[in-house]
This record gives C-alpha cells, structure tokens and sequence, in this order.
C-alpha cells in the first residue's frame, strides 16, 4: 500500500533530534522575513523606485529553497541517503540562475541539491520540485497532469497555479511574497507538508469537502 500524505500537525516539536531543529528554527526565522521584504536588501539604493531586476528572482529562489526544507518525501523517493535534492526549473525563467546561487554549498535535510533546467518540449526530467514559469501558463494542466501522481512539489507562479492542481502557487506583490498551498495536490504526490508552512500561506483546495457537498 502506498504511504499515504498527510500535512503534518506539530506535535510538541516540529522534527525529532538535535540538528534537525537547529535546522527548522532557522528556517522558520528566514520564512517569515523573506515573507516580508524591505527595500534596503542588497543591492537596492535609496535613488532607486523600486528593487533592481535581479530582486525578485533572488527572493523566490530563497522562498523556493528555504520551503524545500520544510516537505518530507516519501520512501523510494531517493536512490541513496546521499542522493541530490533535485530543482528543475520549466520555463523562460531566471529563476535558475537565481536558485543556483542560493543553494550552492547547501543541502535539503541530508540531501546536496542539484539544479536543472527543463529540455524544450516535453523535457521533463526526474526531480523533486518542479518550477513552473509564467511563460508556461498556457500549458499549465498538460504540465500538471505529466507529474500528476509523482512524488513532486510544484511551485508555480501562473495564476490560479495551486486551484489548478499545482501544490503551491506564489506571487510578489508588493514586495512581499505571497502563496497558497493546495493540500489535495500535495496528498497526491505524497508530500508531507510542515504546518509551519501551513499557517503562513494560504490553504486550497480542489473541491468542497463540507458535509453534504456532492
């Protein structure tokens, strides 16, 4: 029987042992900030209107990234103990290069990460979170529906990305990030998914669960 998903509840401690909450506690103070953004990060002048370009793809590589350490992948979801974290990024996006300089020298919860770009076409290749740019949004459900089943996080920025069936859909806005996570989406790929995370975003779902609903 295939592990069934389930959004994590906090039970006392977010993850058991003594490096694993150093991590999490560092995580949850970056979330919040990067949640939540002020003009003066780097690179931004007081002479400037608004943030350079280079601002927003390094935030959500940062989002993306930090989010990552906060999901449990199913058993078999890894070849080895040591097998890379993989980030495949769809899409005319410069979130690769991005997401490239915010992992390097990182891992996910034991794992190295390892960043790829989609082949043209139908490229899609094995990974653990897969990254839809919004020049994808015309292609949207036949992406979806390719991974549908896998044991994989979309992040996508098309909108409506999460009500569609992609796992979290983010957006900037106002310099600030916003996200809504879809929790069916995320049971059908057998993600589970830190309430931390939860509670910060924005929960969806795909269709009515209340009593008496068809």
């Amino acid at each position: 029987m295939r592990p069934r998903a389930a959004v994590r509840r906090p039970r006392g401690g977010v993850h058991p042992g003594g490096r694993r909450r150093r991590l999490v506690t560092t995580g949850l103070r970056v979330l919040p900030a990067l949640l939540l953004l002020a003009s003066s990060s780097p690179g931004v002048t007081r002479a400037q209107s608004g943030p350079p370009p280079e601002f927003e793809p390094e935030v959500k590589a940062s989002f993306v990234y930090t989010v990552a350490k906060f999901v449990d992948w199913p058993d078999g979801s890894f070849e080895h103990p040591g097998a890379p974290l993989v980030f495949e990024v769809l899409g005319d996006d410069p979130l690769e290069q991005a997401l490239e300089r915010a992992v390097r020298g990182k891992s996910v919860n034991g794992h190295p990460v390892e960043v790829i770009r989609a082949g043209g076409g139908d490229g899609l290749s094995p990974c653990h979170v897969l990254y839809v740019g919004r020049s994808e949004a015309g292609r949207l459900r036949e992406v979806l529906e390719r991974v549908r089943g896998g044991a994989v996080l979309t992040v996508g920025e098309p909108a409506r990305f999460a009500e569609d069936g992609g796992v979290m859909g983010l957006r900037l806005e106002e310099n600030m990030i916003r996200f809504e996570v879809n929790v069916d989406a995320a049971e059908r790929a057998h993600l589970s998914i830190s309430s931390k995370i939860l509670k910060l975003g924005k929960v969806v779902r795909e269709h009515a669960r209340a009593t008496g609903s068809p």
